[in-house]
């Protein structure tokens, strides 16, 4: 899979009701095996640097840095989900400038 050819938007069903929790939920043909590829082709985009990455059980969650604010990317094998998170709730302005980012 070329990540340069993977395509993103928002869950806008669930970015409603998460938004100001400080998460954005993505929509990406990503599954376990190919989360890095996506991640990375994710991080690119919005061009934020990856700083950290966990794995767990059926979790893979990746600490980013997007103009000095820290986010996590997360995708939860069991339900397919990925999304962004804020480290800290008052970059919700960040959050949803990267939204924008994505949406294009």
């Amino acid at each position: 899979m070329d990540h340069k050819n993977i395509n993103f938007t928002i869950n806008s069903t669930l970015a409603k009701s998460f938004n100001q929790q400080g998460c954005l939920y993505i929509n990406a043909p990503v599954n376990w095996d190919n989360f890095s590829e996506v991640a990375v082709a994710l991080a690119t985009q919005i061009d934020a640097a990856i700083e950290n990455k966990d794995v767990g059980a059926d979790l893979h969650r990746w600490q980013l840095n997007f103009e000095d604010v820290r986010l996590y990317l997360t995708y939860e094998d069991n339900s397919q989900s990925l999304w962004l998170e804020l480290d800290k709730k008052e970059d919700q302005e960040t959050l949803d400038f990267i939204a924008g980012l994505i949406g294009k």
